[in-house]
């Protein structure tokens, strides 16, 4: 019997079937509680992590900052009660004094607590501008300096690029992963000596997922070469279509947080307004637009310069049965 080709994970990958969004929320609804707040975090989780491109460990520093900064709120808002505020979230008073002592610290030091940034790291927009800065490539010189190749093969490998590829090498497997290395190094000297990441395997392949699949850098796998090679394709990083949306969606759903927890303290000019209705599907997005439609007239109409800054934000969609 033949041996099966080895192809990694990849391989698992492609032996799998797409699986429908409606056909997921149904796997998870079986392990997750019903509860809503246990779909926030599983929202939260889906749209920094799968959406967002933010690593698993990244996530993980994030929520456990959160929590801390939660209980030195609560800490705060009683009286700096250290025993009130254990007792209040199950926590020993001695961690609570810890996590008391650790933000104020940060606070006292000006420092930046762990935590997850919809912008794009500092590593994916740097790449372009290091890559052209260390890997030059001169107008009469050409951008494949693999050894072993003729004048012709180099060149068809170079028209293999798109058109407007910046002028740079194009970089063999160890040359790229020590670019993204560097990268990571130099990001790194921007945060205190105790908050830095170390580099590992892990992170390189989410670096450079995320550099080839906004398009920033393309792989080339000729039969003229043994091993891939990888081109820088845009002079900028710039995320797709889909990423531009999720970044939208995290820093919306943090403003709506903010306003319903107003709503929640009853403070003076906020409204949670919430319509449940049924809707011929012929005539949805024509409902759509008129709505649309209404609020920028609606807005307009109280629009004033210079007056009391507002929002208004809101999303319509499919209602989920119970």
């Amino acid at each position: 019997m033949p041996t099966p080709k080895q192809d990694g994970s990849d391989s698992i990958v492609s032996q799998q079937s797409e699986i429908s969004p409606e056909q997921i929320r149904q796997m998870l609804s079986q392990v997750v509680d019903k509860s809503p707040a246990d779909w926030i975090l599983l929202h939260l989780a889906i749209g920094t992590m799968k959406m967002g491109g933010h690593r698993y460990g990244a996530f993980l520093d994030a929520a456990t900052t959160a929590a801390k900064l939660a209980i030195y709120s609560s800490f705060l808002e009683h009286g700096e009660n250290i025993r009130k505020t254990g007792f209040l979230y199950h926590v020993e008073p001695k961690r609570v004094k810890a996590i008391v002592q650790e933000i104020q610290a940060a606070i006292a030091d000006g420092q930046s607590l762990k935590v997850l940034n919809s912008k794009e790291p500092y590593y994916l927009i740097a790449l372009p501008f290091l890559w052209q800065e260390r890997f030059p490539c001169g107008p009469q010189e050409s951008r494949v300096r693999q050894p072993g190749l003729t004048p012709g093969e180099r060149k068809s490998i170079e028209e293999s690029l798109p058109p407007g590829s910046p002028k740079a090498r194009i970089l063999d497997q160890v040359e790229f992963n020590e670019l993204i290395e560097m990268l990571h190094e130099l990001s790194q000297k921007e945060f205190p000596e105790v908050q830095r990441m170390p580099f590992s395997d892990a992170l390189m392949l989410h670096i450079k997922f995320r550099l080839l699949h906004s398009g920033t850098v393309i792989q080339i796998d000729s039969p003229l070469v043994d091993i891939p090679l990888f081109a820088l394709a845009s002079e900028s990083y710039a995320p797709k279509d889909e990423r531009e949306r999720a970044f939208a969606m995290i820093d919306d759903v943090a403003r709506y947080f903010s306003i319903l927890q107003s709503w929640v303290r009853d403070e003076e000019g906020v409204l949670r307004g919430v319509e449940v209705f049924d809707i011929d599907l012929d005539r949805r997005q024509e409902a759509l637009q008129e709505l649309d439609v209404l609020l920028r007239t609606w807005a307009d109409k109280y629009h004033q310069d210079g007056g009391y800054p507002m929002v208004l934000q809101f999303a319509a969609g499919t209602r989920e049965y119970d």
